[in-house]
């Protein structure tokens, strides 16, 4: 045998190998993981959590003692039985912090309601998702801790339903959305327009006279999906959807597009109820 071909024989073993010893480390990673993780597993619930989701991936071709995938799903029960704990007694410290406030939250474990506010928290990723109008309220992640739950529960009611708003003037600017939208189509009034569109026309409508004049990111003043939902809401709630003797009308979307965010708009009612709006108009009362 000469050497070249020797090299590259030599070579295959050797990738071979590697190969082995890097799916062996896979495994053995999250083992020396559980193994510190068993010496407390409530308070290591997710650790253990880690270790097991980690240990399910193990490469099939992978030569591991014969009990091996037998004890890697009891170390997942053992995982969820205590992750199951910890949330029991995350949600049962969060009503009581919520209470203290004098707000009750109601509605299941995994998806508590405060007013108009869905508080969904998730144990294994260690974070609360929290939505109004199924948007979400914060453009940061909140960790799975009861204070910062509760803070930013408190900012979003702040910023989404205490803003002084003007719904005289907001009836009027969402016309000027509305008129806008129709002179771009060529369409004459009464026509469904996309609410979608005329959302994006109302935000360009309700842009300071600084970002007309010289349009940038510091002039400009955003008005997120969550703001304009509560709005709709505000309007409907306090009959405020006429203007200049023609009414506002929403249209609801059919099956085929009711889960599509680029056509349509999820406008709450209630903390859990609402509609998918799929266009709105003005028309005579």
């Amino acid at each position: 045998m000469d050497a070249e071909h020797l090299t590259a024989e030599l070579n295959e073993i050797r990738r071979h190998l590697t190969s082995e010893v890097n799916q062996r480390r896979t495994v053995l990673k999250p083992l020396e993981l559980a193994l510190r993780a068993l010496k407390d597993p409530h308070n290591n619930a997710f650790a253990l959590y880690e270790a097991s989701a980690a240990l399910e991936n193990t490469p099939t071709e992978l030569d591991l003692p014969k009990d091996a995938h037998k004890l890697f799903n009891e170390l997942q029960t053992l995982a969820d039985t205590h992750l199951s704990e910890l949330e029991f007694t995350f949600v049962r410290d969060l009503r009581e912090a919520f209470k203290a406030r004098e707000i009750v939250l109601s509605g299941e474990p995994n998806a508590l309601i405060a007013d108009l506010f869905i508080i969904k928290p998730d144990i294994r990723r260690k974070q609360v998702e929290m939505t109004f109008s199924r948007q979400p309220v914060s453009s940061k992640k909140i960790k799975l801790d009861v204070a910062q739950v509760v803070n930013s529960y408190e900012r979003a009611r702040r910023e989404i339903g205490e803003r002084k708003t003007d719904y005289d003037e907001l009836i009027k600017e969402i016309y000027e959305a509305y008129e806008r939208t129709l002179k771009l189509s060529g369409k004459p009034l009464g026509t469904r327009m996309s609410i979608v569109d005329c959302y994006r026309e109302l935000v360009l409508v309700r842009q300071p006279p600084s970002f007309r004049k010289t349009p940038s990111k510091n002039s400009f003043k955003d008005y997120p999906k969550t703001h304009f939902a509560f709005d709709m809401l505000e309007l409907r709630r306090q009959n405020k959807l006429n203007y200049n003797g023609l009414r506002l009308n929403l249209g609801t979307s059919t099956i085929d597009v009711g889960g599509d965010t680029a056509r349509v708009m999820f406008l709450a009612t209630e903390a859990t109820q609402g509609q998918f709006i799929k266009d709105l108009y003005f028309a005579e009362k």
